[in-house]
């Protein structure tokens, strides 16, 4: 008697893929936008060999650790530069892991058929219409918490039926992509112990927090995020690091430190936003509230309920407290609300909800067409809108015919980075007080900058041209003062280079 073989990859998984691909793809291509092009000239630094410590014009930019910048240098790598697509592959990647790992775990708390339609209806958010794919932090960090929640799920799981290698293994996988995202930004830890402590106490487990396998997971984690903070601090010093840090969180946490007042209106309406751009998940991830609903579930699926509720709702809360709200802050918390909303709707279908659809499969057929028109037509009318009449292609290679080669671009407040990145050559910032007797350098400067003569030395004007927002710059040629010729003289006292700056 011959058996038939099982497929080696089912054919949900193929699926799962060709949906992602479509999905996270289709729009790589296109002109950068807002801190894109910043990511992207950070990336290429990382390229050049900056992979420890972010640089941005030559000089240590740390308000955000390298994760996203060294993930877009090696996706980069098989070109030998960075380009627009390079800069936006990390973000596709990630998210198409993340709903990968979530089919893949789901299906241990969850009938199959059910998870994989939990898994096709994840990337359906217009959160992740935004963020997938884009040069930017956002979908990183989402997978990184994403995958170190459904680690844990799978520890919890395991220490539960007593298998403690298991559980140990998966704790040391959660807290390395905690570690992960710790390095891609700094708040991984805060969503996941957020998360992880409301979970344990609500199951009465939190005792599992002192327990050896966890011990060692931390230890794993911190050594990690240690080596790099001591690698760095090693480069630019302990104080530069400390202080960046240090500035990151007084602005959210205590922004008076700055001389802002507390936005308390802006931290009471601020969960109602996210729920608003969690739409339409966040409606039926809030009847998960009601207690019968987690009472009615079977045990395998009230835990994954509880922990998506504790995944969910304390973070929701807490990141209501800083300072500066944004929703892309909080979008690590984004799958939780989801996959809630896709649990009660699928409950709902299978229930009552059933009599009223006569097809449930072509219900779900037909909402994923409608994502994939909604797709097409933000990538092709979205996308194509806001990025239209920026000429930041064009600016930056006007900037790099006029610049010889070799020569070094020279920038004091300047921040437009999508000129800067296509404009494709180094870059440095200087003191336009400070250039030396006997030499000449090409910079770009603002319009008050040059109207208001702050810098000293004979300039030579090459060309005027508009940044992206339609404000004018001037690439112009410093020679340095002489005795005979000093230029013009300084007006106002130096202006410190903006690389210091927070950038969001």
């Amino acid at each position: 008697m011959i058996l038939a073989r099982r497929p080696v990859i089912s054919r949900r998984w193929l699926i799962l893929i060709a949906w992602c691909g479509f999905l996270f793809v289709y729009g790589l291509s296109g002109p950068l936008y807002r801190t894109e092009a910043l990511r992207a000239i950070i990336g290429q630094s990382a390229l050049d060999g900056h992979w420890l410590t972010p640089t941005l014009h030559g000089e240590p930019f740390l308000t955000k650790p390298p994760g996203v910048y060294v993930a877009i240098g090696l996706a980069s790598v098989p070109f030998g530069h960075v380009t627009e697509e390079t800069a936006r592959i990390p973000s596709a990647i990630a998210a198409t892991i993340t709903v990968l790992v979530a089919f893949a775990t789901l299906r241990q708390f969850l009938e199959e058929r059910q998870a994989f339609v939990a898994a096709l209806l994840l990337p359906i958010s217009f959160l992740w219409l935004d963020k997938v794919p884009s040069a930017e932090i956002d979908m990183l960090q989402l997978a990184w918490v994403s995958a170190a929640m459904f680690w844990f799920l799978r520890a919890y799981q395991a220490k539960e039926q007593g298998r403690a290698g298991t559980a140990c293994g998966s704790w040391i996988a959660a807290l390395l992509c905690v570690a992960g995202g710790f390095l891609t930004k700094w708040t991984a830890p805060a969503f996941f112990y957020l998360a992880v402590v409301s979970f344990l106490v609500w199951r009465g487990r939190s005792r599992w927090l002192i327990h050896w396998d966890h011990g060692i997971a931390i230890a794993f984690a911190v050594s990690i995020c240690a080596t790099w903070a001591a690698l760095v601090a090693s480069e630019v010093g302990w104080s530069a690091l400390v202080d960046t840090v240090s500035r990151e969180a007084a602005q959210r946490f205590a922004p008076k430190s700055s001389g802002k007042p507390y936005p308390w209106l802006e931290s009471l309406t601020f969960p109602f936003i996210v729920l608003a751009a969690c739409v339409p998940w966040s409606i039926p991830a809030l009847c998960a509230l009601r207690p019968a609903f987690v009472r009615d579930v079977d045990e395998r699926t009230r835990t994954l309920v509880q922990l998506l509720h504790c995944w969910a709702w304390p973070n929701l809360l807490f990141w209501s407290l800083p300072a500066q709200h944004n929703v892309r802050y909080i979008l690590p918390l984004c799958p939780a609300i989801t996959l809630l909303g896709a649990i009660v709707v699928m409950r709902w279908i299978a229930g009552s909800g059933a009599r009223r659809i006569a097809s449930p499969r072509a219900a779900l057929v037909s909402v994923l067409c409608a994502w994939l028109i909604v797709k097409v037509l933000y990538v092709e009318a979205v996308v194509h809108e806001r990025t239209a009449n920026r000429n930041a292609r064009q600016t930056g290679q006007e900037i790099a015919r006029l610049v010889p080669e070799g020569e070094i671009l020279y920038l004091c407040r300047l921040k437009d980075e999508g000129v800067l990145f296509y404009y494709g050559r180094p870059a440095r910032h200087f003191d336009p007080f400070a250039v030396e007797p006997g030499t000449a350098i090409y910079a770009l400067l603002l319009d008050a900058e040059w109207d208001g003569r702050l810098f000293r030395g004979r300039p030579e004007y090459i060309a005027e041209f508009r940044d992206q927002q339609h404000a004018p710059i001037h690439l112009v040629r410093i020679h340095g003062p002489t005795e005979d010729d000093p230029g013009w003289p300084a007006q106002r006292s130096p202006i410190p280079p903006a690389s210091s700056a927070s950038v969001p």
